[in-house]
């Protein structure tokens, strides 16, 4: 007979399997009591409301960064299409001895009834594509009217002693805007700025703010993206992106100096 015999496998185990669900039971008993986390119970309310705040954080800080890359998006698309009409009055000059494209009123090359981005069309792929700008409210509308997003300059399109009616004459391509952004406030039928009325003597007495506020309401559209900026055509075929307040001081140095930064040098 043996003494002190070895105890079994078996045994052990269940030992250890007792010893390890007492010990589980423990550190439950005393995480009930402490309040404490016990491993294996997952998050608190308190860790889920912090995960969901963060989340919430990153979510906020992301949605304007998309808003602004699709705003900068429809203000490269509006450039695009003002390069193309760019394209477009050259082909057009180049095809009628250096003459820019006259307005619905003068009706010469153009269509009746129709804006003279239309005189265009020989010379574009898709005249209704191009002629909208697509951050402009109106555009459904100028579709609709045979109208444009788009108004060109008055001193390259009607005939007046200041105007300089041919590309081939006008000194400074480089510096000369022929098409603007269009204002929300005009008729249909005004497809071009009137750059000669800006400056007359009874709006230059009234102020600097009435005359921006008649500029920019029937004229021409500064802010057009993100209230902040607008593009300008170029005589020379390029578009520059040029913010409001940069033609704000341009017209209060037309009204101190008499002169009109719309007007073409000959």
């Amino acid at each position: 007979m043996l003494l002190n015999p070895l105890p079994s496998t078996t045994s052990i185990s269940r030992r250890r399997y007792a010893t390890v669900w007492a010990i589980v039971a423990r550190d439950e008993r005393l995480g009930r009591a402490t309040g404490r986390q016990v491993p294996g119970q997952g998050f608190t309310l308190v860790e889920l409301m912090v995960v969901i705040a963060i989340i919430g954080m990153l979510v906020g800080l992301l949605i304007p960064a998309v808003q602004a890359s699709r705003a900068t998006a429809r203000r490269t698309h509006c450039s695009n299409h003002l390069r193309q009409i760019g394209l477009g009055i050259h082909m057009f000059a180049n095809s009628n001895h250096g003459r820019f494209p006259e307005t619905i009123h003068s009706n010469i090359y153009g269509e009746a009834n129709k804006s003279w981005v239309y005189t265009l069309a020989p010379f574009m792929e898709d005249v209704d594509q191009v002629r909208i700008c697509p951050d402009d409210p109106n555009g459904e509308k100028w579709l609709e009217t045979k109208g444009t997003s788009y108004l060109i300059n008055e001193y390259v399109a009607v005939p007046s002693p200041d105007a300089v009616l041919y590309l081939h004459k006008m000194q400074e391509t480089s510096k000369s805007v022929v098409v603007f952004e269009g204002g929300d406030n005009r008729k249909p039928t005004d497809e071009h700025v009137h750059c000669s009325t800006w400056y007359t003597a009874l709006k230059v007495s009234k102020g600097i703010d009435y005359v921006w506020a008649f500029m920019t309401a029937k004229e021409f559209k500064p802010d057009r993206h993100q209230g902040e900026t607008a593009n300008y055509l170029y005589a020379d075929g390029h578009v520059e992106t040029i913010p409001m307040q940069t033609v704000y001081r341009w017209v209060q140095d037309d009204m101190t100096h008499g002169t009109n930064f719309a007007k073409p040098a000959k």
